[in-house]
């Protein structure tokens, strides 16, 4: 009896055994992340996408076992850095950090890509561009800077090709009759403002967040914010709306991953921005650097883009950037 016993108990260890190593495969299976998960930046390093990449995914890495790595692939308006990650496996261990370049991208013609090709995550701050000039030039007002606009054509830097941000500087010239020589900047907002600070160019279309030192050290002076409120790097400059133009241009930041990602996988993702979203560290950036910090889900992002991408269309047949 003893022996039988003895048996019994040996068997259910042996069987228990079994069920914690089986159960501990299954766990690791289904685990997620096991290996370093990389975000793709499609834009320079410096510009205000890379920025947020950089706070946000050293935030998730300190999080997780495995790191987060940030890579720069510039190019077409970012959709070099988008057709990267489109053709990566759809495993949630490529990402792109992606503007709303990804809603102007298919009607400018420089990519095929939208978003119903990714699966998009989660969005986590807008920026809108801003009219800015050097402190030591003669403009003092945007009333100022479009008095000399309307008498001769000025040189204007600003973003990528086909991006939101050329598409502002246009849409200022169009609606406010300005003469603008608008050059703009394959890798982003970054290079626009190292322009204007050498006096190539004699203003820049970009958001304050990617000029903020220039802003900060009085270097740079913000005439014009195209937004509906004003930005806090630079308060004593009034919104477009307050100037009698109708300029509201907002670009959206999110994450997206390559279609067919698992939508556990997705959702894990999102519980690891929304944590990383909710951190002090990453709302007192945002406030410092003069973005603006909003949060949506895998649901209220996808929608957004929805709505987004017709509005930006409309926008850039206005332009003349949109190639359909």
């Amino acid at each position: 009896m003893m022996l039988k016993r003895f048996a019994i108990v040996l068997a259910s260890v042996a069987l228990l055994g079994g069920a914690l190593v089986f159960g501990g495969c299954a766990k690791s299976e289904k685990s997620f992340p096991k290996r370093d998960i990389t975000i793709v930046v499609p834009f320079g390093a410096g510009g205000g996408t890379d920025q947020v990449a950089r706070v946000l995914g050293d935030l998730v890495d300190k999080a997780i076992e495995p790191a987060v790595v940030i890579v720069n692939k510039t190019g077409g308006g970012g959709a070099v850095g988008l057709t990267e990650v489109s053709k990566a496996q759809p495993d949630g261990y490529t990402l792109v950090l992606m503007t709303s370049n990804i809603s102007t991208l298919k009607w400018t013609g420089h990519s095929k890509l939208t978003y119903k090709d990714f699966e998009p995550i989660v969005a986590v701050n807008y920026d809108a561009p801003a009219l800015i000039v050097k402190a030591d030039s003669p403009w003092k007002s945007y009333e100022d800077f479009a008095k000399t606009a309307k008498e001769r054509t000025m040189r204007v830097a600003t973003g990528a090709p086909g991006g939101l941000w050329q598409a502002g500087a246009l849409a200022l010239a169009k609606r406010a009759g300005l003469q603008l020589n608008i050059v703009p900047e394959e890798q982003g907002g970054a290079p626009a403002a190292v322009k204007l600070l050498g006096g190539h160019v004699e203003a820049i279309v970009v958001p304050p967040n990617e000029a903020a030192s220039q802003i900060e050290s009085k270097q740079f002076r913000v005439l014009g914010v195209m937004a509906p409120d004003r930005n806090p790097l630079a308060p004593d400059a009034p919104t477009f709306k307050e100037l009698g133009l109708d300029l509201d241009i907002r670009s959206v930041r999110g994450f997206l991953a390559p279609k067919g990602t698992p939508t556990e996988v997705i959702k894990t993702l999102e519980e690891l921005f929304k944590t990383a979203w909710n951190s002090k560290e990453y709302q007192a950036y945002m406030k410092k650097t003069g973005s603006n910090a909003i949060w949506m889900g895998t649901q209220e992002y996808i929608s957004h883009l929805t709505s987004e991408y017709e509005k930006y269309h409309a926008l850039l047949k206005e332009t003349g950037l949109a190639k359909e």
